[in-house]
């Protein structure tokens, strides 16, 4: 073969690789592009070894790292309560948050946090209430859960002996209780007309949680009833789906409706 001929495949398979080394560049900063933003994450279980979240402190480090590189400024931790089991306190809590900003401060990160819990409503709770022992956040906000099962028969009660001692209730993830669906819209306008709050998970716009959690989502999100939208994140695993869907132009449309 001449060496002109070699010289031009040589050439040839240059521009090729250029060609393909731009293209996966353009494509990786596209895919880095984020779409969607929000400061305030007031649920998640990333407070280490407290419920059936997150471990260990270096993995509870490396989550809020890659929330933060996600545009979160402010964290509200809510770990579990519920009885038999985990009956955290407001003291645990906040040495577990204490230990993680200590963490954190080490490796240069002043982190605006606070922590209340996640309550499992139920008659326990009563008792707790009275004696004004609840762990709560940003100004007496009280996050609070149905099982998954069924809703709990002192749900109102609970709601009504909170605000009776000035808290706010927030019911988390309303899209997910199965036994809301197909009048999930009618349920959550009853509570907020109560003064209860609305809380979504960002994952469940992404069928995380399965379809109709989606579509509970969607509706609550159609009808503007949403009052906080966080990631209820319990792992890394999640916090992949979570960084997916922000940087995913499915997300652009619940920007725009949250922000007008």
């Amino acid at each position: 073969m001449a060496m002109g001929t070699v010289m031009a495949m040589v050439r040839k398979i240059q521009r090729r690789r250029s060609r393909n080394n731009f293209f996966p560049m353009a494509w990786f900063q596209k895919e880095n592009k984020q779409y969607f933003f929000y400061e305030h994450d007031m649920h998640s279980h990333i407070l280490p070894g407290l419920d059936d979240g997150v471990k260990t402190i270096e993995e509870s480090v490396a989550i809020v790292k890659r929330m933060l590189a996600l545009g979160v400024r402010r964290f509200s931790f809510t770990p579990h309560i519920s009885f038999p089991s985990p009956m955290n306190t407001p003291e645990i809590i906040r040495d577990r948050l204490n230990l993680l900003k200590e963490c954190l401060l080490k490796e240069g990160i002043s982190l605006d946090a606070d922590a209340g819990a996640e309550y499992k409503v139920g008659e326990y709770m009563l008792e707790l209430i009275e004696r004004d022992n609840i762990a709560s956040f940003q100004g007496r906000r009280v996050l609070i859960e149905h099982s998954f099962v069924s809703p709990s028969p002192s749900f109102e009660e609970v709601v009504f002996r909170l605000q009776e001692r000035e808290y706010i209730p927030v019911l988390a993830h309303p899209e997910r209780y199965p036994f809301y669906a197909g009048c999930i819209l009618e349920r959550a306008n009853t509570l907020k007309n109560r003064g209860c709050k609305m809380q979504v998970n960002l994952l469940s716009f992404t069928g995380f949680y399965g379809k109709e959690a989606t579509r509970g989502a969607q509706i609550l999100s159609d009808a503007g009833v949403i009052d906080y939208l966080s990631g209820d994140i319990h792992s890394m695993r999640q916090i992949e789906h979570l960084e997916k869907f922000m940087k995913s132009k499915n997300s652009a449309f619940l920007f725009k409706r949250m922000n007008t």
